[in-house]
Parts: C-alpha cells; structure tokens; sequence
C-alpha cells in the first residue's frame, strides 16, 4: 500500500508537506534482517511552519556502499556489486548506513543502485526487484529512525549500465522507474536521481514521480567522463547547457543539481560552470557532488559490469576534503561521496566543514519533506 502526500511548492521552493498518512507493508520474512521490526519505518509527521534558509549551509551525503559492504565483510561480488548483500546479508546494509551517519552524513542513500536488470540479469530483476527495492528503503529508514535527524535519499539509477548512455532504451526505461518510485516513495524524503548520463533520463524520472503522485522533491545528479573533450559534458555529450535546459523545464520538483561517480578533479570545473550557469540563469536550485575514489586511468575494455576498481593511493580523505572545499567555495552545499568513499572521508567533510552544517531538525522544518 502507497503512502499518500498532500503539499505545494511555495516560491523559494522549498517543500512543505500539509499531510502524510502511511501505512506499512506486510513485511517479507525471507528478506528482512532479524534486528528488523515491522513498525521500523518511522511514521511521518507534518508541520505547516516555514522553513529554514539553506543559503550558505552545507549537507553531508553518506559515501559509496557497494566498496563499504565490501569492507565490513558483506557478500559482495560482480555483477550483483551492492544488490548482493541484499539478498543475502540485509543486517550489513542497515550497518554499512549506520556507520556513514556515525561518520557525520546528513543524507542516507537507498541500497538498490544495483537492483537493475544490468546488474541483477532480466530474469532474476523480474522476480526479485520488487522486494529487493522496497526492502532496500525499509533499511535505510530503519537506520535513520535510529540517529535523530537524518534524511533518506531514493536512489534513482542508471538502469542499463553506469556510464554507458548508448544502453539506454527509452522503451524500458519509464516502467522501471515508476516500479523504483513505487517501492521507494513511503521511506524516503528525497528522489535522488544519480550517475545519469542523459539528460533524456531526467525527464522519464520526473514523469515517474509525477504519475505515481510522489511529494518529495528531486536532486538530479549527472556522471562526468574522466576526460573532456574540449568543452564540459557528459558521456553522451549532453552539456551543461543542456543540464539547465532540462532542469529549467521541471524546475517546480528538482530541487538540487549535482555531478557524482566522476573523479573530484573533473568536478572542480563542471561544478565551477555549473554555479555560473545557474546564476545566470536565475534557478532556485542549489548545487552539489559527491566524487568517487576511482583510478584516474582505465583500460579500453572497461565495463561496469566486470570491473572492480580499488581505491587510488593519492586520494586520502583530507585531500578530498580540500578538493571539495573548492567545490563549496564555488556555491556547492551538498557534499559527500561515491564509489570508493568510506565513512573517513564523510568524517572529513562533516569535520571541515562543521561550522556550515544545517543544524535545524527537517521533520519540524517541513524542508525536503518531512519524516
């Protein structure tokens, strides 16, 4: 059963949620970790106050949980990466986000980026997706029930590959996601809309969350490629341009622009451009990233799918966090991390830049929803 959201953008487009109601599923014994009750997902409450500005304060995303999982002693192979811990060991997701919230992250990231048929195959996405996405935003909830003051982000994922736009079926592409908004949509207080490489898949999300009647707002984020070729742009050689373009036309829901699963040195720039285009512009949006700790080169035969990075020796988390504050000076105010990104570097950033850090509780503000 869906929970049901009433609530109105006000002009600084900021969310106020006028009434929830929700109601829990019948849980899955076969899936749920036995410290998992079911009155887990926190009800939501509601609040007709204003909220907070957000200018000048940052927020803090967790890191990458499928390298994480690894670390802590989750099952964790290729090609189910993240999605297998999952199936089969769903006690160290709720552990991986607890440790990134002990770290200092704000912002919790759903666990199904790898529950696509990319990852998972046609057959077994056909069968199991449903309850795997449903149960990765019951997790996430149950871990931020339990630290006070931390949102839940739903993952919206490329479906057909990490950086790779030439896989993209536009045919395929609306059903799974109205399925992810689906199971999603009654645990978290954000759509975040990750490692996208066409602007085109911006627009089906958006259609998605609309049609299914989803309140909570959007953080669009784009891939970077580890080279630019003259000009900034994604791997399908959509620009920046084309970024504010498309956000400029759903600009009553995407509440954020960011770039992520890039190296942080392609970032600066993109992110420097980015502030400038959205100044000019005039979009209420703020601006964000959240880099991953890849090697700067990669072999030709490349494939997401079959490739397991580890992290570069150069990137410790100070240095990130130094990279970053470049990004913050630019007019970043979300920040935080992605593949290879553990909870020292979150600590890093939620150290550094602890002075900045929103200190209001959104459940009473009403901002990015309420939970």
């Amino acid at each position: 059963m869906k929970s049901f959201a009433i609530g109105h953008r006000c002009p600084r487009n900021r969310w106020l949620v006028v009434s929830q109601l929700v109601e829990l599923v019948a849980l899955d014994s076969r899936l749920v970790p036995a410290s998992l009750t079911p009155d887990s997902p926190s009800s939501r409450t509601t609040s007709s106050a204003p909220a907070p500005s957000t200018t000048g304060s940052v927020t803090i995303l967790d890191g990458g949980m499928g390298k994480f999982l690894r670390r802590i002693g989750a099952p964790f192979r290729q090609p189910e990466w993240s999605a297998l811990a999952l199936i089969e060991s769903p006690d160290h997701v709720v552990d991986a986000h607890t440790q990134f919230i002990d770290a200092g992250a704000q912002v919790i990231i759903t666990n199904n980026y790898a529950v696509v048929p990319y990852h998972l195959g046609d057959d077994r996405f056909a069968a199991d997706g449903a309850n795997l996405i449903e149960l990765s935003g019951r997790l996430a909830r149950q871990a931020a029930g339990t630290a006070g003051v931390v949102l839940v982000g739903g993952s919206l994922p490329p479906l057909f590959g990490s950086y790779e736009p030439d896989l993209y079926d536009a045919d395929r592409a609306p059903g799974m996601y109205a399925l992810i908004v689906q199971q999603l949509d009654r645990y978290v207080d954000v759509w975040i809309a990750e490692t996208l490489s066409l602007v085109a898949e911006l627009d089906v999300i958006v259609a998605a969350i609309r049609e299914h009647g989803s309140g909570q707002p959007i953080w669009a984020s784009f891939s970077l490629p580890d080279t630019y070729d003259g000009q900034i742009a994604l791997r399908s050689g959509d620009t920046i341009d084309d970024i504010i373009d498309v956000v400029t036309e759903h600009a009553d829901v995407v509440e954020a622009v960011m770039f992520n699963c890039a190296l942080p040195e392609q970032m600066t720039p993109a992110i420097n451009e980015l502030a400038e285009k959205v100044a000019t512009s005039k979009l209420d949006v703020r601006i964000g990233g959240y880099a991953n700790g890849f090697p700067h080169a990669r072999q030709p035969e490349y494939a997401a799918n079959n490739t397991i990075f580890e992290r570069r020796p150069d990137l410790d988390a100070a240095s990130y966090a130094e990279i970053v504050a470049g990004w913050v000076e630019a007019g970043a105010t979300i920040i935080g991390g992605c593949c290879d990104m553990y909870p020292e570097d979150i600590a890093a950033l939620a150290t550094r830049f602890s002075s900045r850090l929103s200190t209001f509780d959104p459940r009473e503000s009403g901002l990015f929803g309420a939970t």
